[in-house]
């Protein structure tokens, strides 16, 4: 690309600009979308490695994979950040064109008024360029005027001197812009696949557990458990196990002050990798948010704003706690704070993705027994546990320690909570899309406990 600029330097001088930045955008574009195509290759791979996985028997968390996909979203950056350095180099390029054209005229001569007594002592390499190019690429009637409207154009191009272009200042080269931004999706879903794969699957058929149904201990007794109480499944350890290791992962790579900057570049979109997970959690609540895919109620459930007053108007006060436990973001004195944010980030979108797919697997659990629903108020709090250790702002997620509640909430105060919830405001903004959501868990676990 810089090569392409250097021959419109030397061979146009100036003129025709627009045409040579969209030939040297479909060049830079079609480079990032075959990287971007690799990468979701690559996420596509990882997703299907997953599916092939049977949950008890996933592999552990492999930090080699991790790190290698950290480095394709390092090459995704650096790509950014080499594409944003080079536009800005080109826009002072033309400007500098722009400043040779209007300083290369000479005076008529050669237009066939001129004289030898016209022609200047000497001519600069940038006045013999820009005369040349104006003979072969210029307007053939008014040289003149079409050197200073190819000067006009380069400055449009090139935007206010001296600063950053303005936003009303073109972009020079759109589509690689675009295709920068997929190939930086691209690899924050490469990332998010390696990291959320194995969670992925030990959750995938916890719906059909038998252990759900049953309403009595195998003995005839009505706990589960002994004298220690009923313990956490070993799918929901095999997810706070591999949260836990999750940190160890990503450290060596956000240890790297180079390799940490250059990811950071394109982190700005990671939450969007975690959101398919909520919206079938939405689905299997029964809701559908006036038929969108997402938007700010959906948004808003997944970050649990203001969730835990909904959840504990009642006068509970258990999901405000819950919500306030995971909101410890301090960072040792020793510790990178940047190095911390990048962790945090990224257990954040794999934790989000982790509570949706978990609460939308509860969703579609048949049916609900006694013992059942102790069990699954084990796991619940257990991973509940694991995402206050981990101690990432915003979790636990509120609607853990709700359903947690609810399933294990006497059959009358379950009834009586429904029946307060109706007639409640059904108005389209996220506040009442939530409360939806809220009265569709509360329907759906009434319905599978057979309250």
């Amino acid at each position: 690309a810089e090569a392409a600029v250097d021959r419109f330097e030397l061979l146009c001088g100036g003129y025709n600009a627009p045409a040579t930045l969209s030939a040297v955008d479909a060049l830079i574009s079609g480079h990032a979308s075959e990287l971007a195509i690799a990468a979701g290759t690559l996420s596509s791979g990882a997703a299907a490695a997953a599916a092939s996985g049977s949950g008890s028997s996933a592999p552990d968390l492999d930090e080699r994979s991790v790190n290698s996909s950290l480095e394709i979203l390092r090459t995704a950056g650096s790509f950014g950040r080499d594409l944003r350095s080079f536009e800005s180099a080109v826009r002072d390029r033309l400007a500098g064109m722009a400043d040779g054209l209007l300083d290369a005229p000479l005076d008529g001569a050669g237009d066939g008024g001129g004289s030898p007594s016209t022609l200047p002592d000497e001519l600069s390499v940038v006045q013999i360029r820009a005369h040349l190019a104006g003979r072969a690429c210029g307007p053939g009637e008014d040289r003149e005027r079409g050197a200073k409207d190819a000067a006009s154009e380069l400055r449009r191009l090139a935007g206010p001197a001296g600063a950053d272009p303005a936003p009303s200042s073109p972009p020079l080269f759109p589509r690689s812009r675009d295709s920068s931004s997929r190939l930086a999706r691209g690899c924050l879903g490469l990332v998010f696949e390696v990291c959320h794969a194995a969670p992925e699957d030990h959750l995938r058929d916890i719906s059909a557990l038998p252990v759900w149904r049953k309403e009595t201990t195998d003995d005839g007794a009505d706990d589960d458990g002994g004298a220690y109480g009923i313990l956490p499944q070993p799918y929901i350890t095999a997810v706070g196990e591999h949260m836990l290791a999750l940190v160890q992962a990503l450290e060596p790579f956000a240890s790297d002050p180079e390799a940490l900057g250059l990811a950071n570049e394109v982190m700005d979109g990671v939450l969007d990798v975690a959101v398919q997970p909520w919206r079938e959690f939405v689905a299997a609540a029964g809701c559908s948010f006036d038929g969108r895919d997402d938007g700010p109620g959906l948004e808003a459930l997944m970050r649990g704003r203001g969730l835990a007053e909904r959840l504990s108007e009642d006068g509970g006060t258990s999901a405000a706690e819950e919500e306030e436990g995971g909101d410890d973001d301090d960072v040792d004195d020793d510790e990178d704070p940047a190095a911390a944010a990048f962790c945090n980030q990224w257990l954040d979108a794999v934790g989000l993705a982790a509570t949706g797919r978990l609460l939308e697997r509860t969703m579609r659990i048949p049916r609900l027994g006694a013992v059942g629903a102790r069990h699954l108020a084990a796991d619940l709090s257990y991973v509940m546990n694991v995402f206050t250790a981990l101690g990432v702002a915003g979790h636990p997620h509120p609607l853990l320690g709700y359903v947690s509640r609810l399933v294990e909430m006497e059959p009358g105060e379950l009834r009586s909570r429904i029946e307060r919830r109706k007639g409640g405001d059904g108005g389209g903004d996220a506040a009442s899309e939530e409360l939806e959501v809220i009265k569709r868990i509360e329907l759906r676990i009434a319905y599978i406990r057979s309250v």
